[in-house]
């Protein structure tokens, strides 16, 4: 996770990109979180094709939803929070 100043200076630039709707942004937004995000959901639902379709919709839905306005840095903790929504609504996944 990032922390450090430059790292969220970094992230709010990449947010700032987004929000402007620049594909090149979410590009690089998905090159970063999409492997972490894909063995959280596949650690909790050991089905790998369903759980690669499922990173593959949540981040369909962030682009289309452009929600971008909605995520303050780190990016990793809201990511984080949303695919487990999504693990809870779909798969009924609880934390434990």
């Amino acid at each position: 996770m990032k922390t450090n100043d430059k790292e969220l200076d970094e992230e709010r630039s990449l947010l700032n990109d987004l929000e402007k709707r620049n594909i090149r942004a979410f590009m690089r937004l998905y090159r970063d979180y999409n492997e972490d995000l894909l063995i959280f959901v596949y650690s909790r639902l050991p089905d790998r094709k369903a759980a690669i379709k499922m990173v593959e919709e949540f981040f369909e839905d962030l682009w289309l939803s452009a929600r971008f306005t909605e995520i303050d840095p780190p990016i990793y903790r809201y990511l984080l929070k949303q695919i487990t929504t999504v693990c809870e609504q779909r798969f009924n996944y609880r934390q434990g």
